[in-house]
C-alpha cells in the first residue's frame, strides 16, 4: 500500500495512521513527487532529522531494531523510540509523527510507504475510506 497526501508548502502534517491502519503502524519509506522547499520529522518536539532540502530522493526508513542513528543515501535519521525487538528490521512508529515544511505558494506530494506487516484492517474500514480520510488529512 502506498499513501498520498498533498498539503501546502510551511504545513505540518500528521503522519500518524493508527486511526486508518491499527496499531503498531511502522513507516518503511516516504518520497517526495513535489517537494516542499525544506522538510523534517518530528514526533513530538523531537526532530528525527535535520532540516533536509526538498529533493525527490527515496527516503528508506528501516533499520534495526537497537540503532539509535542510521543513514539513509546521505541523510542522517535519529531513532528515539524503540518499539521492537522481535524482528531484524523495523520502520519508524508512525504514532505522533509530523511531517514539518517550509516554503510558500504551492503544494507538496508526499508518498508513504507503511510497512505491511504491522497495517491492521481495522472493522468497518475499507481502502477506499482509508485512501479519502488521508487526503483530507
Amino acid at each position: 500500500m502506498i499513501l498520498s497526501l498533498t498539503a501546502p508548502f510551511g504545513t505540518s502534517i500528521s503522519l500518524d495512521f493508527r486511526k486508518q491502519l491499527g496499531e503498531p503502524v511502522e513507516l518503511q519509506a516516504f518520497h517526495f513527487v513535489t517537494p516542499p522547499i525544506e522538510f523534517r520529522l518530528l514526533r513530538g518536539d523531537l526532530p528525527l532529522q535535520e532540516w533536509q532540502t526538498g529533493n525527490t530522493d527515496m527516503y528508506d526508513l528501516q533499520h534495526g531494531p537497537g540503532v539509535e542513528e542510521w543513514p539513509s543515501r546521505g541523510h542522517r535519521f535519529i531513532n528515539y523510540l524503540k518499539h521492537r525487538r522481535d524482528v531484524m528490521t523495523c520502520g519508524v512508529l508512525s504514532k505522533g509523527l509530523i511531517m514539518e515544511t517550509r516554503g510558500l505558494g504551492l503544494s507538496f506530494a508526499l508518498l508513504v510507504w507503511p510497512r505491511d506487516t504491522t497495517c491492521r484492517r481495522l472493522p468497518g474500514v475499507s481502502e477506499g475510506m482509508i485512501a479519502e480520510v488521508i487526503a483530507r488529512s
